[in-house]
């Protein structure tokens, strides 16, 4: 049986990587429901499966409405792997999912708002989702993230060069810190919900939780400092961003983060109180 199993997963999993018809995959996805469970025996069959369907829904080449479905249930399937393959595959989800989630910012430019956006928020919900499933896994792979968004910040403020600068103000920068406000968000209402429940012993799932909450304040320094890393008029749209981004870990930890201060300062600019300057142009007679 196990050798049946093996060959019709590599066979799924060949017809998943060769089709482009979104209609095909959508079904095949579908179909593959019922046997996910399968895969227990087959690790290194569910790693490959893994790898096919977070390419495609993570797949850049088509952001057609007909492929939306497909990556809804290419999602709905690695959420099904996250959940039915013993521990640690659940690691594997997460990592992949994030990786193939931070590749994917690099294309949401401004320039690619209606195109990219859209999906992009999709692929950031789906991964807030998998992070729900298991907060103590959860945790151990947001601190690693975090931690690498602050390294970054680090060396921008120690080099204070194009190039480290360029390395935190970019869009895939942006839209990771945006990432785990939510994954944070998302965590801390989990918290507020159980807390209003009349019950006489916690679920393990809200203790679990917590972890995430001990995680807000590196990941509001991490924003303090992106927001004053450059303090020109160039970049308040992405301090005012931060702003936003720290305001809502702020209403959702209930924790007093200040940024009043980084409003006020965007008054202290020179660029605020410079005299508007005559253009010299062309003059017209009546």
């Amino acid at each position: 049986v196990k050798t049946i199993l093996q060959t019709f997963f590599k066979a799924t999993i060949h017809i998943l990587k060769e089709s482009k018809e979104p209609k095909l995959l959508t079904f095949i996805l579908k179909a593959l429901s019922k046997y996910m469970p399968y895969l227990t025996p087959l690790p290194k069959v569910a790693t490959s499966m893994l790898t096919t369907l977070t390419s495609l829904w993570s797949a850049s080449l088509d952001s057609s409405e007909d492929y939306q479905v497909v990556r809804l249930n290419a999602f709905l399937r690695i959420r099904q792997l996250a959940l039915t393959q013993p521990f640690p595959f659940i690691e594997e989800c997460l990592k992949k999912t994030y990786l193939a989630y931070a590749k994917r910012a690099k294309f949401g430019t401004a320039s690619s708002v209606t195109s990219q956006l859209p999906t992009l928020t999709f692929m950031g919900n789906c991964v807030v989702e998998l992070y729900s499933l298991d907060y103590h896994t959860s945790y151990q792979h947001a601190f690693v993230y975090i931690r690498q968004l602050a390294l970054h910040l680090r060396t921008a403020l120690q080099k204070k060069t194009p190039e480290s600068f360029q390395a935190v103000y970019c869009w895939q920068y942006m839209h990771c810190l945006k990432l785990w406000t939510a994954v944070l968000t998302a965590s801390l209402t989990v918290i507020d919900d159980n807390d209003g429940d009349d019950m006489e012993l916690e679920s393990a799932r809200p203790d679990e939780a917590k972890l995430l909450r001990s995680l807000v304040y590196p990941l509001a320094e991490v924003l303090l400092g992106v927001a004053r890393l450059v303090p020109t008029t160039r970049h308040l749209p992405l301090r005012f961003v931060c702003v936003r981004l720290l305001q809502q870990l702020a209403s959702a930890s209930e924790m007093l983060i200040p940024t009043t201060s980084i409003l006020l300062e965007v008054l202290e600019l020179k660029e605020i109180h410079m005299k508007p300057k005559r253009i010299k142009g062309r003059s017209t007679t009546r």
